[in-house]
């Protein structure tokens, strides 16, 4: 009787922790700046009503020309007009425009590493010249470090306006709000037998054993090609997950690397963390970020690492 007592205290641990853990990677994706957004429901439950005035520069860049059509495509979430940088200076007061744009961001201080995101911001009557920093920031996606000359980013920008509308119907629904301290939290992915994972060569900072990979992911992950990537996301492969690393290619003191599993079928936003790097760590995929996402498609892993840990003690 003991021992079947013991059995089930491990196993309700067992699915205590795999519980908890799952909750920890239903994720909140820590954004890159503390705003003071208000976080009233209502205060931005017209947006479906509002006018978003998508920014676009002037000089047809190969990104805004990308960045142009994926709104043109699937933006549906309000009506939205194209607008000018010069527009946008005159108006990012009035209240009630909403903003979708490209802004390069600083972490604290000016010394730090620039990159570039695509946010959506309001309008908002205390934003003057040069200073947005006023208008509340509801989600912020990194496109890629300054002076960055890759084009890899292109092959995501369709996903990214599903993720950002997605996480916009949540706060219309009134299900979730902007948090002051800019965290956005995503629910827990459907977990199938035949969700498969595929890491781009070269987003493992974490170099794990073939034999470890395998047992890790039970053999549904796999490191291909971008081109291999980008084919999946183009033909919208069902049951695919895919990988993106934004980061600067210098590691400097404060530095960011930024990590990426989308669905390539629905373009879902599965896993989002950062890490700052350092000579030890440097960008890509951790060995705990490589755990923490064999648990979003192997349900059965935690349990089976907990019962191996109980039957080593």
């Amino acid at each position: 009787m003991k021992k079947t007592i013991a059995v089930l205290t491990a196993l309700t641990a067992a699915f205590t922790m795999a519980a908890q853990d799952n909750n920890r990677v239903d994720m909140e994706i820590k954004q890159f700046e503390e705003q003071k957004v208000d976080s009233g429901r209502e205060y931005y439950r017209d947006i479906p009503a509002r006018m978003t005035k998508v920014v676009i520069a002037s000089d047809n860049s190969m990104t805004d020309l990308i960045f142009k059509d994926a709104v043109e495509q699937s933006w549906n979430i309000s009506p939205f007009e194209f607008c000018s940088y010069e527009e946008f200076d005159r108006i990012k007061s009035d209240t009630n425009y909403y903003f979708l744009m490209r802004i390069d961001k600083m972490h604290r201080s000016e010394s730090d590493p620039v990159m570039e995101f695509v946010c959506f911001l309001k309008g908002n009557g205390k934003a003057e010249g040069d200073n947005i920093s006023a208008m509340p920031e509801l989600i912020a996606l990194p496109l890629f470090p300054e002076n960055d000359n890759s084009d890899r980013i292109y092959s995501y920008l369709p996903a990214y306006m599903n993720i950002i509308q997605n996480y916009i119907q949540k706060i219309v629904d009134g299900r979730i709000y902007p948090s002051k301290k800019g965290a956005v939290y995503l629910g827990t992915p459907e977990k199938t037998r035949n969700t498969r994972v595929l890491f781009r060569k070269g987003d493992l900072a974490y170099e794990p054993a073939m034999q470890e990979f395998e047992k890790m992911f039970r053999g549904r992950a796999s490191q291909v090609t971008q081109d291999e990537i980008d084919a999946a996301m183009e033909s919208a492969a069902p049951s695919t997950l895919v990988s993106l690393v934004v980061a600067p290619e210098e590691i400097s003191r404060r530095a960011f690397c930024y990590k990426m599993i989308i669905s390539a079928d629905t373009y879902e936003l599965y896993y989002f963390r950062k890490h700052r790097l350092t000579p030890k760590n440097g960008p890509g995929f951790l060995k705990s970020d490589l755990k923490r996402i064999s648990k979003l498609i192997t349900p059965e892993f935690a349990l089976n690492a907990f019962v191996v840990k109980q039957k080593e003690k």
